[in-house]
């Protein structure tokens, strides 16, 4: 975003597992986003251009104070910090409020405060954030209910070529061009077997877990899907339905969250 827009400019810099995102929010609506490669440490230069109004920076990841101290001199109202454990807002029955993961939280947050659209296809959401590991969370009548947390594509594919004497490993850049999850199931090098068995294995684990939660929570209601988190583009989920993705669920969550920050705080 070269020239500052007009109206209230807030940035959401998450700290993922692996990696950095920047939301650029204007007016509350979503305008720019910014994907630092993994591994890759937050620096100025990745900033966008300008003064704004407020940041939170959030995530389940590790950040130092220079971090925060970074964003505090390009932010007019502040830095809001959201690390693990902190309270949040969910309205959620797990044991441990606190144990939850702030990816988690935002995600369920955006679908509890109703900022994304859609939802009114459906009063029980299965959220699926498919990155490091996959995660689901369910919220039925706008209340988070728990969820799942199982490997991520990449997990999977690493852990079969160091649990085993001849299987070979298969980098990312590999897996991401060759798009798995299109319905071809059968492998026919040793590299398509791993990767279509890792593949199939996550799209059969979220549809099975799908056809079970329409059992035993959506009642008369048909359990909808919303998809989510860098791989999530890869999935083919059949006849699931309805679904939908949208790749800045997370953000659009914390920046919901962000807000409810701010106006508890002028009450």
């Amino acid at each position: 975003m070269g020239v500052r827009a007009s109206g209230t400019v807030v940035w959401i810099v998450e700290k993922g597992n692996s990696r950095w995102k920047i939301g650029v929010f204007l007016e509350g609506e979503i305008i720019d986003t910014i994907h630092l490669d993994p591994e890759e440490d937050l620096c100025l230069g990745h900033l966008p251009p300008g003064q704004v109004d407020g940041v939170l920076l959030a995530g389940s990841g590790h950040w130092d104070t220079a971090i925060a101290e970074m964003l505090r001199k390009r932010s007019k109202g502040g830095v809001t910090e959201i690390k693990h454990g902190d309270p949040h807002p969910l309205e959620t029955e797990v044991e441990d409020p606190g144990s939850l993961g702030t990816d988690r939280v935002a995600n369920a947050f955006a679908v509890q405060s109703g900022v994304i659209q859609g939802l009114e296809q459906s009063k029980v959401w299965m959220i699926v954030d498919v990155g490091t590991c996959v995660t689901t969370d369910v919220v039925r009548d706008g209340r988070h209910l728990g969820g799942s947390i199982s490997p991520g594509l990449s997990m999977r594919i690493k852990a079969m070529r160091r649990g085993t004497a001849a299987l070979p490993g298969v980098e990312k850049e590999v897996w991401a061009k060759l798009k798995p999850f299109k319905g071809e199931t059968i492998g026919k090098t040793t590299q398509d077997a791993i990767i279509k068995g890792a593949a199939d294995g996550i799209s059969a684990e979220i549809i099975g877990r799908w056809r079970i939660l329409s059992e035993q929570v959506g009642g008369e209601e048909v359990v909808g899907v919303i998809l989510t988190g860098g791989d999530s583009a890869l999935l083919e989920l059949g006849r699931v339905m309805p679904k939908f993705a949208d790749s800045n669920l997370t953000l659009k969550g914390y920046y919901a969250i962000f807000s409810h920050i701010q106006l508890s705080s002028k009450i």
